[in-house]
């Protein structure tokens, strides 16, 4: 009993200095302490309460969201629309959700034989990367949850299982990766697909899923979410290597993401052996499949969250490796990873103490105290559009299509100049930080990720002194278009 204590110590700690870290009841982010494409949800789900609309700018309907996410998030902010106390309940909220996660992998694990040790040692690093993964306030901590969930009825209950798997799918959507993997094993290599009684209860999920690509047609004309559209739009098919431009990103998250996988690209040799279980296979192929269908289908980069299968995979390999090398004392090591978080949260509670460093945040404030009691009503932001959004409470379009709305997407398909999209929407204020300057011209795109096989719009703003926002090194021009900007194609 003792060893499970220890987790629990651990954990707790590791979820206290998260909290502090966020500084919701003190310090400059007690608004909004969460990353940038939380408030996406956020901005959306207040529109929605306040205009019955399903929209983030406004104007246009949107579903550029993960919809269990969002739909809790709705739920939340609308019985409790203050922001210290909504912020307290979302990350509570993923603190249990990691926690239950725990609970589920260890209770799976053994019913598949792994020994006591071995499903502490994997739960309890499933649950501290699922904390790592959802801290930002993304979804991850609910679709590991109801994941694990969904695990432990695989073989008793299918049924059950296949709407926990859809409610999983409804948290995140790339999880249909890893439970296509997961039935493609249970219906061939474990012969199932010869059972007429699995298969008609196992078509329930592949019905639900389709049940919701059709609602998403009839209510938002796209099959899937508009942000995935958005990050598709590309001018040729093949392997980008933005999917990989992490592996030289700066930043502790990076750098440790980096290192899971290289790990997992380790695995990837013992694949084909039996020196790794089933369910470690399984795992690092859906990464081989994630990996390689991102790269194919979106030439934008990857975010922390994305890197979500990770916290399975690795925590699955780690065990294997241990074995494979015959490391016993598996109590031990699990010590040592709950000390490894809790010292590593507790280095970035102190170096982030009462440090003004969230940027975005900061001109986020600038830009609403400036615009708040203006006339401008209708403003335009690609990259960091989230938190701006929030605080400014205006229609603001999201020019990267990820919440813009099916206007924006075909704008991009079609590579609109910028100055067209502005006119046809009625922009007043047109917010950015990725410029090129000559003199008094300004060369700006959206998206402004910098591939150069993904479709633009583009423009040339003449302005003699545009507004500019500062945070750091960050910096955010304002363009008035009914102004003194002229927009060129």
């Amino acid at each position: 009993m003792k060893k499970i204590n220890n987790f629990y110590i651990f954990y707790i700690f590791c979820c206290l200095f998260i909290f502090l870290r966020l500084e919701i009841f003190y310090g400059s982010d007690m608004r909004a302490p969460f990353t940038d494409d939380f408030y996406y949800y956020l901005t959306t789900a207040k529109n929605y309460i306040n205009l019955g609309l399903i929209t983030f700018d406004k104007i246009s309907l949107t579903n550029g969201f993960q919809p269990l996410w969002f739909l809790i998030i709705t739920l939340v902010y609308f019985v409790f629309p203050n922001d210290i106390i909504f912020n307290c309940i979302i990350i509570s909220s993923i603190f249990l959700l990691s926690l239950f996660s725990y609970i589920n992998f260890r209770k799976y694990l053994i019913q598949n034989y792994y020994k006591i040790e071995e499903s502490e040692l994997i739960a309890s690093l499933i649950a501290y990367l699922s904390l790592f993964f959802s801290k930002n306030g993304m979804e991850i901590s609910l679709a590991i949850f109801f994941f694990s969930w969904s695990l432990l009825h695989l073989k008793n209950n299918i049924l059950l299982c296949c709407i926990l798997c859809f409610l999983t799918f409804l948290s995140r959507l790339e999880f249909l990766i890893f439970y296509f993997v997961i039935f493609v094993n249970e219906l061939f290599l474990n012969k199932k697909i010869l059972s007429i009684s699995f298969v008609l209860k196992l078509s329930l999920l592949p019905l639900l899923v389709f049940i919701y690509v059709l609602i998403n047609f009839y209510f938002f004309g796209a099959l899937l979410p508009q942000s995935g559209i958005a990050k598709s739009l590309n001018q040729n098919i093949m392997f980008n290597k933005e999917t990989f431009s992490f592996l030289f990103a700066d930043g502790y998250g990076m750098k440790f993401i980096t290192l899971m996988f290289y790990i997992n690209c380790l695995g990837i040799i013992f694949l084909f052996t039996k020196k790794i279980k089933k369910l470690t296979k399984l795992s690092i192929i859906t990464n081989i499949i994630f990996f390689s269908s991102n790269s194919l289908r979106s030439a934008w980069p990857l975010w922390t969250w994305h890197f979500f299968f990770f916290s399975i995979s690795t925590a699955l390999l780690l065990n294997d490796f241990l074995n494979i090398l015959k490391i016993r004392y598996k109590r031990n090591l699990n010590i040592f990873i709950g000390i490894f978080f809790t010292m590593s949260y507790l280095f970035l509670f102190i170096e982030n103490l009462n440090i003004n460093n969230d940027h975005m945040l900061n001109v986020a404030k600038k830009i609403d105290k400036h615009f708040a009691k203006d006339n401008n009503k209708i403003f335009a932001m690609g990259d960091m559009a989230g938190k701006v959004s929030y605080l400014l409470d205006k229609k603001l379009i999201q020019l990267e299509g990820l919440v813009g709305g099916n206007k924006v997407i075909n704008k991009i398909k079609s590579e609109e100049s910028l100055c067209k999209l502005f006119q046809d929407l009625n922009v007043d204020i047109y917010l950015t930080n990725h410029i090129k300057r000559e003199k008094n011209y300004y060369y700006v795109s959206e998206p402004s990720q910098k591939s150069k096989n993904i479709k633009k719009m583009r423009a040339i703003l003449i302005d003699d002194n545009p507004k500019v926002f500062f945070s750091g090194s960050l910096k955010i021009y304002a363009f008035n278009l009914k102004s003194n900007t002229i927009c060129k194609n």
